[in-house]
């Protein structure tokens, strides 16, 4: 979703972001990452607060608050709020503007707009993180065959024949390095 223009001339370019940002002359919420299809999954909530608007003589043409939308993506929902000052420092709460766009804050000289943005939940996506089909794991230790990645467990030692046993059978013994074992510690994520 994405909203282009406010009643009174309003830089939607200027303001304070959360969660969102202003792209293609439009409102929107922040891209966090793409599907396998390519499908965009945006944030599922954020706000965009305006700096502030001195109304001054203008303050019938701030009765409604006008609004030219586009919904893209997921989003489905915004709410709109106003608040204003007398003097620019001490502020009314922000209040939700009416269903008809009508302004429900106080009439003063100074007005402040939000807007918070929702997305809709999405359908169930699918994410590769890694598929290990490259050498960048490739140590003594990872096994990164048929493009999963998981812990040696197996490993191929050699081992010689001890002559001095005398028991029925055969001993095999090699000398391991204690350097060949190794433990981990932790996992993390790299994101690119």
């Amino acid at each position: 979703m994405s909203i282009s223009e406010i009643g009174i001339p309003i830089d939607l370019s200027k303001g304070t972001y959360d969660n969102t940002t202003y792209k293609d002359g439009k409102l929107q919420l922040i891209e966090l990452q793409k599907s396998d299809t390519g499908k965009i999954v945006y944030a599922s909530s954020g706000s965009w607060r305006s700096e502030t608007i001195y109304i001054a003589d203008k303050i019938k043409s701030f009765e409604k608050v006008a609004k030219n939308t586009v919904v893209n993506g997921t989003t489905s929902t915004f709410k709109i709020y106003t608040q204003s000052s007398v003097d620019g420092i001490e502020w009314s709460p922000y209040v939700e503007v009416g269903t008809d766009g009508s302004v429900q804050s106080p009439t003063n000289t100074y007005a402040r707009i939000k807007i918070e943005l929702f997305s809709s939940p999405t359908e169930n996506l699918n994410f590769t993180v890694d598929e290990f089909n490259d050498d960048r794991y490739t140590n003594d230790y990872l096994n990164t065959s048929n493009d999963y990645l998981e812990m040696k467990r197996n490993y191929t030692l050699d081992y010689v024949i001890d002559p001095t046993w005398t028991e029925d059978g055969k001993l095999y013994r090699s000398t391991i390095d204690k350097s060949f074992w190794k433990k981990v510690d932790s996992l993390s994520s790299v994101q690119s």
